[in-house]
C-alpha cells in the first residue's frame, strides 16, 4: 500500500552558522521543505534543509507540459510575536483540487502537511515581519518529476515532488491601494485567460505565465474578459478576484462578484472569506468585525458585463470596485481602460473596512473562529532520533 504523508519521519538539515544568502536572494527564506512522491510507493520522507536548486529530468512533465500547480499563503507575526496562518486548510484543499486536474498526487492529511509547514515557518521566525502590510509569503508547489514525453497510457504522473519555499512581502506594494484613488486596470480583449469548461478555476502554473505578457505598461494589472454571445464579461484581474459595489434598483447596496459555476475564476480563499463576513453581517448572524459596514447590503454571485460597468459609471449606480486575493488582500480599483476609454471608478470607504477586517483577523487582532491558526513553536533539535539510519525530527 502506498505510504501516506507522515510528518513524524521528517529529516532536518540545519543551515551552517556561517550561512549567507546568495546575492540577490536576500528576500527569500533560508529553508525549504521537500516531499517526494511515487505512484508505486506513495509519499517519501519529508525533508527540511537549506533552500537549493531542484534537479529534474529534461523530459519531466513539469518542463515538457507544464504539469505543475501551486498555492499562495502568507505567514504573519502578531503583536505577541506568534506566527499565524490564515485558514491554511482552505489552501491545502485547493491544492488538492488543482493537483487532481493535472494528474498529480492529491491525497494527503492536511494536518500532517500543516505540521511540516509549521516547522518550516518556525525556522524562519526571525525574518517574519511584524509590521502591518508585510508578511512572509509561502509558495507550496507540486511538480511532475517523471518523464512525460509523448502520449502516455494515462494522464497521471509516476513521480512528483511537493516543495514549499518562502519569500518576503509579496503584494506589499499594493497594500495601501485600498485607500486613495486605487489601481488602474486595462480591460484586456486581445488575450483570454479562461473559458467555460477550461482550467481557469485551478491554480496551475500555465494559468499565470500569460499575466505579464498581457499586462500593458502604466497599469497595475490586466482586467481579464471573456465573451458570451458577443458581449464582454469580467473574469479576474491579474491574479485576483474582482468585486463590484453597486446600488440596486431597490436601494440595497450589492457586493457582486463573478460566480464559480462556469469554472472561469479561481475560488479564492479571501473571496470566500469576504462572502462569509458580508453574508453574516447582512443576515444578522454576526456583526461585521469593524464598525461602519452598512446593514442594507447583499452579496451576489453572477456574471458582470463591461457594459454594466460603463452604465454604472454613467448613471452613478456604481459605488466602487475592488480586487481581493492572498497577495493583495483587498485593493481598490480606481479606473478601468476599455476600448481606448478610461472609466473612473468611485472610491468607497467600505473597501478599507474590508481590508482592515481581513488583515485584523489574519494578524490575530480580531478573533474570528478558527480563521487564524497559531503556529506552534518547534523544539526540533531537542527531539532528534534515528529512523532507518537517518536523523529524523518528529
Amino acid at each position: 500500500m502506498p505510504a501516506e504523508l507522515n510528518a513524524s519521519s521528517l529529516y532536518f538539515s540545519p543551515i551552517s552558522p556561517s550561512h549567507k544568502q546568495t546575492a540577490g536572494k536576500e528576500g527569500y527564506g533560508r529553508y525549504m521543505l521537500t516531499v517526494p512522491w511515487s505512484r508505486t510507493s506513495g509519499w517519501g520522507q519529508p525533508k527540511i534543509g537549506p533552500r537549493q536548486d531542484i534537479s529534474v529530468d529534461p523530459l519531466a512533465g513539469v518542463l515538457q507540459y507544464a504539469v505543475t500547480c501551486f498555492e499562495g499563503m502568507k505567514c504573519y507575526k502578531d503583536d505577541q510575536g506568534k506566527l499565524r496562518l490564515f485558514r491554511p486548510a482552505k489552501n491545502f484543499d485547493r491544492l488538492k483540487r488543482s493537483a487532481a486536474r493535472v494528474g498529480l498526487p492529491d491525497q494527503w492529511d492536511n494536518d500532517e502537511l500543516l505540521d511540516l509547514l509549521g516547522k518550516l515557518l518556525d525556522l524562519e521566525s526571525d525574518i517574519v515581519p511584524a509590521v502591518d502590510g508585510e508578511n512572509l509569503y509561502i509558495r507550496p508547489t507540486l511538480i511532475e518529476t517523471s518523464e512525460s514525453f509523448g502520449i502516455k497510457d494515462d494522464a497521471y504522473a509516476s513521480d512528483a515532488l511537493l516543495y514549499i519555499v518562502t519569500s518576503l512581502n509579496l503584494g506589499k506594494g499594493l497594500y495601501a491601494s485600498s485607500e486613495g484613488e486605487g489601481i488602474r486596470l486595462d480591460a484586456c480583449s486581445k488575450f483570454i485567460r479562461a473559458w467555460p469548461g477550461g482550467h481557469g478555476s485551478y491554480k496551475l502554473g500555465a494559468n499565470y505565465g500569460t499575466v505579464q505578457v498581457a499586462k500593458r505598461p502604466g497599469y497595475a494589472m490586466s482586467l481579464w474578459l471573456h465573451t458570451v454571445d458577443g458581449k464582454e464579461y469580467l473574469s479576474e484581474a491579474g491574479g485576483m478576484n474582482v468585486w463590484v459595489i453597486k446600488e440596486a434598483k431597490d436601494g440595497v447596496i450589492e457586493f457582486t462578484t463573478m460566480g464559480l459555476d462556469n469554472g472561469i475564476v479561481l475560488p479564492g480563499v479571501t473571496r470566500e472569506s469576504i462572502i462569509e463576513l458580508l453574508n453574516d453581517h447582512a443576515s444578522g448572524k454576526a456583526e461585521f468585525p469593524i464598525a461602519g459596514m452598512p446593514k442594507n447590503i447583499r452579496v451576489v454571485e453572477r456574471d458582470i458585463s463591461m457594459d454594466e460597468i460603463r452604465e454604472g459609471v454613467k448613471d452613478g449606480s456604481l459605488k466602487g470596485m475592488f480586487g481581493c486575493g492572498t497577495g493583495v488582500v483587498v485593493v481598490q480599483i480606481g479606473s478601468i481602460t476599455s476600448q481606448g476609454q478610461e472609466y473612473k471608478i468611485p472610491t468607497n470607504p467600505v473597501i478599507r473596512l474590508l481590508r482592515d477586517a481581513v488583515t485584523g483577523i489574519q494578524r490575530g487582532k480580531i478573533e474570528h473562529g478558527d480563521w487564524s491558526y497559531v503556529i506552534p513553536e518547534w523544539d526540533g533539535k531537542q527531539r532528534e532520533h534515528d529512523v532507518d539510519g537517518q536523523k529524523a525530527i518528529a
